[in-house]
């Protein structure tokens, strides 16, 4: 998780178990989407720049991206550490869908209990290239017809998060940020291989999602 020890003495010191969190004086505030940090800060809340079905669609078009760029990883490459924190593929991968399922299951149950302390031990149960990305398949197909089923009424519903309440919109546009940058990790760990990504998606494809300029 952390590239300086320094830092990492900082968050031990501050006795906090996940990331990013808001420290200001002797508050903490674990953050899940930006708009917690706003009213951290009181600040207003930003404007949505797309529709829940506006970012279900963008996610969709993402997590076919995943999959298809998992798809085109050597077969010998698939436990090669990536550019992301040293994680190789099937971690990296896991923890972009564990999410997302975890999205449906919010929808009915009102809790979205997302924990990534286990990402590597549970994405050992994947063996090969073809294993991964039938996963990645699986998952988006069983999560896309759900969520095409919500409306804006619904959207706005509170859910209950490890990191504090958050409606559903601000729960899907934070993994729909996640999968994306993500994917464009994988980009990278692609062309490392020198393989050239497939249907490479631009910020037009994923838009509404819309990712700044720090890849790692």
């Amino acid at each position: 998780m952390f590239t300086d020890a320094a830092a990492r003495a900082e968050w031990e010191a501050l006795g906090l178990d996940s990331l990013p969190v808001a420290v200001l004086g002797e508050r903490r505030l674990p953050i899940l989407h930006v708009d917690q940090l706003r009213s951290f800060l009181g600040l207003a809340a930003g404007e949505a720049s797309g529709s829940y079905q506006d970012y279900v669609a963008a996610l969709e078009r993402v997590l076919e991206g995943v999959e298809r760029s998992v798809r085109q990883v050597p077969a010998g490459h698939f436990a090669t550490p990536t550019p992301n924190r040293g994680r190789d593929l099937p971690e990296l991968v896991f923890n972009i869908h564990d999410p997302v399922a975890l999205m449906g299951e919010s929808l009915d149950s009102g809790g979205f209990h997302w924990r990534t302390e286990d990402d590597r031990e549970r994405s050992r149960r994947f063996a090969n290239i073809r294993e991964l990305a039938d996963f990645c398949r699986q998952v988006r197909v069983a999560w896309f017809p759900r969520a095409t089923a919500v409306d804006a009424e619904a959207a706005r519903a509170p859910v209950e998060t490890e990191k504090g309440p958050l409606s559903y919109q601000q729960v899907l546009e934070a993994q729909a940020f996640h999968a994306a940058q993500h994917l464009r990790q994988i980009y990278v760990f692609l062309r490392q291989l020198g393989v050239e990504p497939s249907q490479e998606l631009t910020a037009a494809d994923i838009a509404p999602i819309e990712l700044g300029d720090l890849i790692f």
